[in-house]
């Protein structure tokens, strides 16, 4: 396989987690969006979909503050077969889900394993109730092999990145300069609890801050709401809607169907 085959196939490494708020349904919109940069920083990294779907740059950095995630991804990136094999004991069964919510495990790679299997087995990827479907969408469906496989690719592209578990604004100050590309999709306002506390004025007006002294470019992506309007007010503002990922799986209802969002860069 050539290099640039090689490079193709990388681009289509898909998120091993589901999240929350992810980026895979937005792709298309975000990726013409990213130059070709010396630096590209996602600062709220998640689940990873847009560093994972663009080609890869000279200097990538992800970063996030949840420590299962960071954990998880660390392990993925540099011990995938350690991983493949504790995951390959697993019987994905209702009782060792429960098992593992009392007890994470130990080592490190046990806990990465244990965390990924109670994520992906898990409704919406919360991480608290096993989840069960009718037509092959519930974690007694799941296919391992994918599971192996998905880390695997997770791993090659994520072969250079930089994993940090930074405050946010650390991390901007750290990788700030003329030649980096931020990309931010900080916690949502008034979003509730998820994976992450939601911000409010206070925090979104620090970012715009932030944002307006930054030496490098940006992307950021949040929800489409009068006070994110407001705060980010004389930037370029595109909204967009998106399907509602859960609602969309459940279909049971006709309402709860789009979400609104606001992609953000500079004028």
């Amino acid at each position: 396989m050539d290099r640039r085959r090689k490079e193709a196939e990388m681009n289509k490494v898909k998120p091993i987690v589901n999240w929350a708020g992810g980026k895979s349904r937005l792709l298309k919109h975000l990726m013409p969006l990213v130059p070709e940069c010396e630096c590209y920083v996602e600062v709220f990294g998640g689940g990873a979909a847009l560093l994972l779907a663009k080609e890869r740059g000279k200097l990538e950095v992800w970063n996030d503050v949840h420590g299962d995630l960071v954990n998880l991804f660390r392990q993925a990136k540099c011990h995938p077969e350690e991983l493949c094999r504790e995951l390959e004991f697993l019987t994905g069964s209702r009782a060792e889900f429960a098992t593992f919510l009392e007890q994470p495990g130990v080592t490190e790679i046990q806990r990465a394993a244990r965390w990924f299997f109670l994520n992906k087995c898990s409704f919406g990827g919360m991480c608290t109730h096993f989840g069960t479907g009718k037509k092959g969408g519930g974690a007694s469906h799941a296919s391992k092999g994918n599971w192996l496989a998905a880390i695997r690719s997770f791993s090659q592209r994520f072969d250079a990145v930089c994993v940090e578990s930074l405050d946010w604004k650390r991390c901007v100050d750290l990788y700030d300069g003329p030649e980096t590309f931020f990309f931010f999709d900080p916690p949502y306002v008034n979003s509730g609890k998820t994976t992450y506390d939601a911000w409010g004025k206070d925090e979104m007006l620090e970012l715009r801050e932030r944002i307006d002294g930054l030496k490098g470019g940006f992307l950021l992506t949040t929800c489409d709401s009068p006070q994110s309007r407001a705060v980010f007010s004389g930037l370029k503002i595109r909204a967009i809607t998106r399907a509602n990922g859960i609602e969309k799986r459940l279909r049971r209802s006709k309402t709860g169907l789009k979400y609104k969002e606001l992609i953000i860069t500079k004028q």
